[in-house]
């Protein structure tokens, strides 16, 4: 069927239902930021394949609603699709509410399917469309009869994450956990992200693309642990050793039954994670909203962890400096590869390395103007020609039994205008600030922020897209709650803590010419009684021909490349 078609039977399907409006999100019952291809509607309806956006469909009217990341892709991917692109003017804002709520006319109906939005969700746009006496109902799935080749669920077995690399048993995380069930009060700990559960448990799966997760529930009381899972996921072996740890299986529907006779008990759920259909199914009276302790225990790393991490940045930066020196030997061989093929290169670079899993997304390589496309992902048919001129951008990461990685660099292929050495050198400044960054106990991403950006906004410039973000170890490139972000949300408002593992990446973007990011991974590190630093692990070196060394002054080229060498650890020419 085309994009068209695929408009046409799901409208047809409002129909049926006496829908007026149907709100399409991204996510799947886990809330989880890349949900498996299974649960994909967005793209499939739209077209638009990129990790963030909402699609509203009406009677007469298909609407796309993005950020600023993704204006360029979308614009591409929405052409002769019937979908019109809506930009967000806040990145994390519900806008297309407030659309329907100028749109629609009292007494119509707005419906969605509560299984793929988190309670949180829901309960925020009922508040907003009720005041204007419009209904918001649960749908259910309208993809099921008219997506006729719709991928299924992986049934791919699920594998132990050796407590030589995790540092910590599951018995020991599962202790933990109920102590802080005792201080809330709490009877029933759900946890339904698909990365916390598998931390907890120190299993991990591979039910999407790059991200070591797997379909499942976990819920903890004061005596049992339940898995929630396709039991088809687990071997014969690995039953027993759960069983032995006292981890009881059960099917991943079962959890909407044990929930709702939780009656007058006390069930902690993290509202931003849990779907609202699965929430509505507990009783009113045992609700208990709050962040996730798990989400929070796993973003501290500890010992164990720290060390692998400060191991596998050393060979995940010698993965790609043998794939950088395939490219500089390309070039001067006057051959063209593509950005394709260079991703590709990438990609069996970090491969060789031990331990290696798998990407920890798909590489981002964008030549001139396509790095200007902030989430542009080069494919085999269409990707350009990397040529002995201009800008490359490239941003890439690795998935390793011992840690994930995530890095950008900018590089110079050829003379590079003074336009761009600015640019460059703005973004680099800010890095360097966030880097040697020294901050009080109770620090905020959201207060860290400006210090990325303050160059840049020296020269009225900007960019669209948050400056950090948590990293998971052997788990989901972007984990919460922590980040580094100029909006008052979870990442923004999320205190900084030793052993935080944070991405730092100013960038900036001119379309049709190039991008330029610099991104390392930093550990938040204690420096004193009362103060953080962060600690740069990212082993990996920029290419300083890019930088405008008159922009510091006269004789401060040699403190420059101290500053940069004690940062980013090395640096050379390419």
């Amino acid at each position: 069927m085309s994009l068209q078609a695929n408009l046409t039977a799901v409208r047809q399907q409002m129909s049926l239902n006496h829908i007026d409006a149907y709100i399409i999100g991204t996510a799947d019952p886990h809330q989880s930021e890349y949900p498996p291809s299974f649960w994909q509607t967005r793209a499939w309806i739209t077209g638009f394949t990129g990790s963030a956006g909402t699609a509203i469909i009406t009677k007469d009217h298909a609407g796309l609603w993005t950020d600023v990341r993704y204006f360029l892709q979308a614009e591409h991917e929405l052409k002769q699709t019937g979908f019109v692109l809506h930009k967000l003017i806040v990145q994390t804002q519900a806008e297309y509410i407030d659309w329907l709520c100028q749109n629609l006319k009292a007494g119509q109906t707005v419906a969605c399917d509560f299984h793929c939005f988190s309670l949180g969700q829901i309960t925020q746009f009922d508040k907003a469309l009720s005041e204007k006496s419009i209904l918001l109902k649960d749908s259910g799935d309208l993809f099921q009869k008219v997506w006729k080749d719709r991928p299924a669920l992986s049934s791919s077995k699920i594998y132990e994450h050796d407590i030589k690399y995790a540092g910590k048993s599951r018995k020991d995380k599962i202790k933990y956990l109920r102590e802080q069930m005792k201080e809330s009060g709490a009877d029933y700990f759900v946890i339904s992200a698909l990365d916390e559960v598998a931390h907890v448990l120190n299993l991990r799966g591979n039910d999407v693309d790059c991200n070591p997760v797997f379909i499942s529930y976990l819920l903890i009381d004061n005596k049992k642990t339940r898995l929630f899972i396709n039991p088809q996921k687990i071997s014969p072996e690995l039953k027993l050793q759960l069983e032995k740890d006292g981890i009881e299986l059960m099917n991943y529907d079962q959890i909407t039954e044990i929930l709702s006779k939780t009656d007058n008990k006390k069930v902690w759920v993290d509202t931003s994670t849990i779907n609202a259909r699965l929430a509505l199914s507990i009783p009113k009276n045992s609700l208990l909203g709050k962040t996730s302790a798990a989400m929070s225990m796993k973003a501290i790393k500890n010992d164990k962890e720290i060390k692998h991490i400060r191991n596998v940045m050393a060979k995940d930066g010698a993965a790609l400096t043998k794939a950088f020196m395939w490219l500089e030997d390309q070039l001067k061989s006057n051959k063209t590869p593509t950005e394709f093929e260079l991703a590709q290169t990438i990609s069996k670079s970090r491969a060789s390395m031990p331990n290696y899993v798998s990407e920890s997304f798909f590489a981002i390589v964008g030549y001139k103007g396509n790095g200007a496309i902030i989430h542009y992902r080069p494919e085999e048919k269409t990707s350009a020609k990397i040529k002995n001129e201009g800008v490359l951008l490239i941003d890439s990461g690795g998935q390793y039994l011992d840690g994930t990685t995530d890095i950008t660099r900018t590089i110079a292929l050829g003379p590079i205008s003074d336009e761009i050495k600015s640019h460059y050198t703005a973004v680099l400044k800010g890095h360097i600030d966030v880097c040697r960054l020294i901050f009080p106990i109770g620090t905020k991403g959201i207060q860290i922020d400006a210090f990325a950006r303050q160059h840049l906004w020296k020269m009225g410039l900007n960019y669209g897209h948050g400056t950090g973000h948590g990293v998971g170890f052997f788990m989901n490139v972007h984990e919460p709650p922590q980040g580094i972000v100029s909006a008052w949300n979870q990442r923004g408002m999320t205190e900084l803590v030793a052993g935080m593992l944070t991405s730092n990446e100013p960038g900036f973007y001119k379309e049709d010419s190039h991008g330029i990011r610099v991104e390392n991974l930093v550990l938040t590190v204690a420096n004193g009684d009362n103060f953080l630093a962060f600690e740069n692990v990212t082993l990996f070196p920029i290419d300083t021909n890019l930088i405008d060394k008159k922009s510091f002054g006269p004789s401060t080229e040699n403190g420059l490349m101290n500053i940069i060498k004690n940062v980013i650890k090395k640096s050379v020419h390419f």
